[in-house]
């Protein structure tokens, strides 16, 4: 993102074979400056076939590369525990709808808390922020939001799908009321979650919408009794 008009103008200067237009006009502070890939002096999609990408490349890959799941368990004297993980070691996501964007092209787009961190200059009321995530927010064009390396998203995570604490009562006191054996628990669903993706998303739930319609796994506690007569 170019935080000056003055770091903007060397930008385009360096392509002197027509700039940026082929994304947009008036390109100034806070707006992205794409690399020349093919060295042509500008920024387009070439022909548009592959002999003749342009300034476009292959940039990541949606598809999981490494998935795995972990199990574990553990016991100690009457305590036993255990705890199950699952997740995606490498994999890339391009999020292209509103929901990642907020309302930077529609006006009936969400607009979240991260949203708010986009660049701003010092006259701006909310007030200075130069090294801003989103660019500056811009109504009617996509200039800013074509498929890039900064807003690519590094969808690999690791997930506690459960966990669980249990602790069986000594038979010597629950034999006192006929019963064979007691134990009690503790047990938590998606409890806790590593991932860089953009908050607004579930990376284990990403592949079924981009505009907030997919429900993301909720975390669920729960304690219980097993008992055996």
């Amino acid at each position: 993102i170019a935080k000056t008009e003055e770091q903007m103008s060397q930008h385009l200067a360096s392509l002197p074979n027509g700039g940026q237009n082929a994304l947009g006009t008036q390109w100034g502070a806070g707006d992205i400056m794409y690399a020349d890939l093919n060295g042509d002096g500008k920024i387009d999609g070439g022909s548009n076939t592959e002999a003749d990408p342009g300034d476009r490349r292959v940039i990541g890959n949606s598809t999981p590369r490494y998935s795995f799941g972990l199990n574990l368990n553990a016991d100690y004297k009457n305590f036993d525990f255990s705890v199950f993980m699952q997740g995606v070691m490498k994999r890339d996501y391009w999020q292209g709808g509103y929901y990642f964007w907020g309302a930077t092209s529609k006006w009936w787009s969400t607009g979240l808390v991260d949203h708010l961190d986009y660049f701003r200059t010092a006259d701006n009321p909310l007030g200075e922020n130069l090294d801003a995530y989103y660019a500056r927010p811009v109504f009617g064009t996509s200039k800013n939001q074509q498929t890039q390396t900064r807003f690519l998203q590094n969808a690999a995570y690791i997930r506690i799908k459960n966990i669980q604490l249990g602790y069986t009562l000594p038979k010597e006191t629950t034999k006192r009321f006929g019963v064979e054996r007691l134990r009690v628990y503790v047990s938590g669903e998606n409890i806790w979650t590593g991932s860089s993706v953009a908050g607004m998303f579930d990376p284990e739930t990403i592949d079924g919408g981009s505009n907030g319609t997919v429900y993301p796994l909720t975390k669920v506690w729960s304690a219980g009794l097993s008992v055996t007569f």
